[in-house]
């Protein structure tokens, strides 16, 4: 093979790439390497959103480093998480001793507190849906995008994922509800639910597969409500069995749509 520069560029490339992707620097703390699978713990009381996002998070990081991270309750977990509206005196105490803002957090609805303290990772939401905005937001550091499903965004494999020393962010949302509305659905999304579904129903039916996808998606993206799709042709989001267990578990608000009254979600 005759040996060009383009082919010579080609692996220098290749191997500076490879050589900033495994090596942290001095301010950086690693996570997870090929080693050492990435550790977490949560507190025992937690909505159930918040399993949700964790089931979540465990399947991203399957995706980009191919190992399950571990569940650990030793207290020496690497990535550590409280959720404030379920948790004890004793738990907001030993928050407060750590630096975690726990006074400024509580009057932040659906916020989150993520930072590095003592070379672990904590993640301290307000409530659930905050709790679990802030593990879906570490997918995101992790390079995972909100549109892992929906688009396809298949995230790039890591030997090592690592994070600053001294990261610390405080989010929540400045509008209260915040979310997707469906609309003109005959023709798209419940045409393309069936697919999704997987069995013989009723004309009309958008069920909880479909919307299970939809509302991780929203979570993803710091989303609380859906004011679902409401045509003639559509079946009303909760005369559909397990429309309204799936919302409830994902933290997610229902309301009625756009030109419905007595709070209606369907013209029948």
């Amino acid at each position: 093979m005759k040996i060009t520069k383009n082919i010579v560029l080609k692996h220098l490339l290749a191997f500076f790439t490879c050589t900033i992707s495994i090596n942290a620097t001095a301010s950086d703390i690693v996570w997870f390497n090929e080693t050492h699978n990435a550790t977490y713990d949560v507190q025992t009381q937690v909505t159930p959103v918040v399993n949700v996002a964790l089931d979540m998070f465990i399947n991203d990081m399957i995706d980009v480093t191919g190992k399950k991270p571990l569940h650990t309750s030793t207290g020496r977990a690497v990535i550590n998480i409280y959720e404030l509206d379920m948790s004890s005196d004793k738990i907001k105490s030993y928050l407060c001793k750590k630096g975690v803002p726990v006074c400024e957090l509580s009057d932040k609805t659906d916020g989150f507190y993520l930072a590095v303290i003592e070379n672990m990772i904590y993640i301290v939401g307000n409530n659930g849906r905050g709790t679990a905005y802030g593990i879906l937001e570490l997918s995101r550091i992790a390079g995972v995008s909100p549109w892992i499903w929906w688009g396809d965004a298949v995230p790039e494999h890591k030997t090592q994922l690592t994070i600053d020393s001294e990261y610390n962010t405080l989010q929540s949302p400045s509008v209260e509800y915040r979310g997707i509305f469906i609309n003109d659905e005959d023709w798209s999304f419940r045409r393309w639910s069936d697919n999704i579904e997987g069995l013989s129903h009723k004309y009309g039916f958008i069920g909880p597969k479909t919307y299970k996808h939809l509302f991780q998606l929203m979570l993803r993206l710091h989303a609380n409500t859906l004011w679902p799709a409401m045509h003639p042709c559509t079946i009303p989001f909760f005369q559909v069995k397990g429309n309204k267990e799936v919302a409830d578990s994902c933290g997610i608000i229902i309301g009625s749509s756009h030109c419905e009254p007595l709070l209606r979600n369907n013209v029948g």
